[in-house]
């Protein structure tokens, strides 16, 4: 069977990526005051993508570390749309969805899910990509394949439910690693040398990846924008300290000049 070595070549967050480096070539660099005060690199339609892919890298390097037993691969193509991350181990096949909820409450009703007072499809999404991804490699094996689907929610403040999806797993980031390597095995070694096998084929998905190379370049250019948004934060995050400081200076002086004032009126 042939081998999408494209798709092997995939990174984390791929298109994520792509969408903010996109979103940042039509910015003009910033000048000077901005970047002394750590003015946010990032247009508006570049922050959506970048949070993205900040949580699309951070499941991916989870995903990395189950080890030699598990086969991963990310930004699977489904047509329209592409998976978040593809694994398949000893334990099954999983079809995981990212949401980035850093500093966000999230709850969940159903197939409702609210990030920041905000609704999200991702349940859907999650529910449909498996979907997609179990009918795509039946068809490649001609055998029937069974893919869980998972949400995964990248570092949420807190998560409340009042009724689970049955048939979505949503997951923590924090979680997903042990919930993983907890789970029984079902599948034997060989299942998993062809389903990985099937997964990577050319044929299998709807629409060819981009070449490895790109993906190199993609992080290179990464690397550097988000080097700028961290240095833009740690800026930000000096001046208000700052700030804080020359209050609490501003409040001690002048509770020493009026402490000074009415011992000398006494």
């Amino acid at each position: 069977m042939p081998q999408n070595h494209s798709l092997r070549g995939q990174i984390a967050g791929q298109s994520a990526i792509s969408a903010v480096i996109e979103a940042q070539s039509h910015r003009a660099p910033r000048g000077r005051f901005a970047r002394v005060f750590g003015s946010s690199p990032l247009t508006d339609e570049g922050k959506a993508h970048y949070r993205g892919a900040v949580g699309e890298l951070l499941v991916g390097s989870i995903l990395d570390r189950l080890g030699h037993s598990w086969d991963v691969l990310h930004g699977v193509p489904l047509g329209s749309t592409s998976l978040d991350h593809f694994a398949v181990g000893r334990a099954g096949v999983f079809a995981l969805v990212v949401v980035n909820c850093q500093s966000a409450e999230v709850a969940f009703s159903g197939d409702d899910l609210i990030v920041a007072k905000s609704i999200s499809g991702a349940l859907t999404e999650a529910r449909e990509s498996a979907r997609h991804v179990a009918g795509a490699l039946s068809a490649a094996l001609n055998a029937p394949i069974a893919v869980t689907a998972v949400l995964v929610l990248v570092e949420p403040t807190k998560v409340s439910g009042l009724l689970a999806p049955e048939d979505v797993n949503v997951l923590t980031s924090s979680q997903l690693e042990q919930w993983l390597l907890a789970a029984p095995a079902i599948l034997s070694g060989a299942a998993v040398a062809e389903i990985s096998g099937a997964a990577e084929a050319n044929g299998t998905w709807p629409e060819p990846q981009s070449v490895a190379h790109e993906a190199r370049n993609l992080t290179r250019a990464f690397v550097r924008i988000h080097h700028d948004v961290r240095t833009a934060a740690v800026r930000r995050f000096l001046w208000v300290v700052a700030a804080l400081v020359a209050t609490i200076f501003s409040l001690w002086a002048v509770v020493m000049i009026l402490t000074s004032l009415v011992v000398n009126s006494g």
